[in-house]
């Protein structure tokens, strides 16, 4: 399964849209001169390796607004604001590439970058293969329903909603977990349950009221919500948080060789060091319009 991963774009309606983060959609081509992160001796990649070429090597997808997109020919955004003060931190320079993501964690594997700076979301699968950092945002499905739709005013009230999400991502997965969810409670479910190839139609149709919900990852939907405040609200809990749709939350994070643990240990210290200080939240609310209270630092792998 692809990192959860969405793609933001502006529509002509200036809505913020997305795609899911499975996989779907495209972005840069990867140069034959790239060079690649190769340590010496062919062993684990150390810092003094690292300050000694002068440059951190971080891959991603440009395609993930507002995580990481191109704004011309640079690389802009939440990831993106994160990395260049990590680089700074090092004392070097941030070598941002823009792969397709089809292959880019097989580049990792293959050292052709230091490590992969993409959205992807935590599973057991990533965290066994390779370091997941510490979680650098929330990405728990959750519903987005129009501004002002008083017949919502809780994640209880989805029984008899028509309800739109992206086809084969972890959104639909979560979201038909719900409504069985529902039914097993002797609750109507979703009177009917619609998917898209992306999320770009099914925010227009929740706009034109032809869905009563849209599901969508936490970090986008806020993005989303930030852009078109008269349009969209996300559907709060008792505690006036964001609802989490499904049974266990998602988190998002990086991507580091196991064996390279100097880096690993190096990024989750800055990750912590981003929290404490406020840097984080600061960043979160730039490009998310609000910032994630708990960020953990253990056991945040998904089950499934």
């Amino acid at each position: 399964m692809k990192r959860f991963k969405s793609v933001i774009a502006l529509i002509a309606a200036g809505i913020m849209t997305t795609v899911c983060f499975t996989g779907c959609g495209g972005g840069g081509n990867e140069s034959a001169s790239q060079g690649e992160a190769q340590t010496a001796d062919g062993g684990a990649l150390t810092l003094n390796e690292i300050k000694a070429k002068g440059a951190l090597v971080v891959a991603t997808e440009a395609a993930y607004e507002p995580f990481e997109y191109l704004d011309g020919d640079d690389i802009i955004g939440y990831n993106a604001d994160l990395f260049q003060k990590i680089a700074d931190d090092l004392g070097v320079e941030l070598d941002y590439r823009d792969l397709p993501f089809q292959g880019i964690l097989a580049g990792l594997d293959a050292k052709k970058y230091d490590m992969v700076g993409a959205t992807l979301g935590v599973t057991a699968e990533r965290a066994e293969k390779y370091t997941m950092t510490y979680p650098i945002e929330r990405g728990t499905n959750v519903f987005m329903k129009r501004k002002g739709d008083d017949t919502i005013n809780s994640i209880e009230d989805m029984s008899g909603k028509v309800v739109g999400t992206q086809t084969a991502c972890y959104n639909e997965t979560d979201t038909q977990a719900y409504n069985e969810k529902l039914i097993a409670e002797g609750k109507e479910g979703y009177k009917e349950l619609k998917t898209y190839d992306s999320f770009p139609e099914a925010y227009m149709e929740l706009k034109n009221g032809q869905l009563d919900l849209v599901a969508q990852n936490y970090a986008s939907a806020s993005a989303v919500v930030m852009k078109n405040p008269d349009d969209y609200e996300i559907v709060k809990d008792e505690n006036g948080n964001a609802a989490m749709v499904g049974d266990e939350e998602t988190w998002l994070a990086w991507a580091v060789r196991k064996e390279d643990t100097e880096l690993s240990d190096y990024i989750n210290s800055e990750i912590h060091k981003f929290k404490e200080d406020g840097t984080l939240a600061q960043l979160q609310e730039k490009w998310f319009g609000e910032s994630v209270e708990e960020l953990p630092e253990s056991d945040y792998a998904r089950k499934n």
